[in-house]
């Protein structure tokens, strides 16, 4: 059996990520909803940034594994992460209920306002898999952690990995898709 921390963490290459200019030059009306966008995924990066100060406290023995938990648990919905039972249940559905309206909603919306944006919404669903493959892999690491500290090595590099994609994820799906929602009058 092949132990966790030697099986390499899902990834993209952004080098081939699909681009469109289409909506490059949109005006002030028009950016609103991708700013809205991205004030959505604002929320996120400051939970990530929270996420990773206390990750941080954990590597350097200031603070315990149940704190990190509890950090990551509040990443994005507080009151539904409040509501949840476990860290899963709690930052994948925050995450994943993002990227479900996404999916569900906002690029069906985009597809058929411009068929000319499907490659890149196809690349913005497939990146959404490979997110949801980090979170269940880190919360998997977080319960090993919790039984193994000295595995918080493996937590670390899990979670940096994560952040790098989501931040990546995010910035490439706000340049992509931020003005066609405009545009397409699409609300977020």
């Amino acid at each position: 059996m092949v132990e966790e921390a030697t099986v390499p963490l899902p990834d993209w290459d952004e080098t081939t990520r699909p681009t469109t200019s289409a909506y490059d030059e949109v005006g002030a009306d028009e950016r609103t909803a991708g700013e809205h966008l991205r004030a959505i995924h604002d929320m996120y990066r400051q939970g990530l940034a929270q996420v990773a100060h206390v990750l941080d406290q954990v590597v350097d023995g200031a603070a315990g594994i149940g704190e990190a938990r509890e950090a990551v648990q509040q990443l994005g919905l507080r009151t539904a992460v409040e509501r949840a039972g476990s860290f899963c249940g709690q930052l994948c559905r925050a995450v994943e209920t993002h990227h479900r309206i996404e999916d569900a909603y906002l690029y069906p919306a985009l597809r058929i306002a411009d068929g000319g944006l499907g490659p890149v919404l196809d690349r913005l669903d497939d990146e959404h898999v490979v997110v949801h493959e980090l979170l269940v892999r880190l919360d998997a690491t977080l319960v090993a952690v919790a039984r193994d500290p000295g595995r918080v090595d493996v937590l670390l590099a899990e979670f940096t990995h994560l952040r790098r994609l989501l931040e990546s994820h995010f910035v490439y799906e706000e340049d992509q898709i931020g003005g066609a929602l405009g545009v397409h009058r699409i609300t977020v």
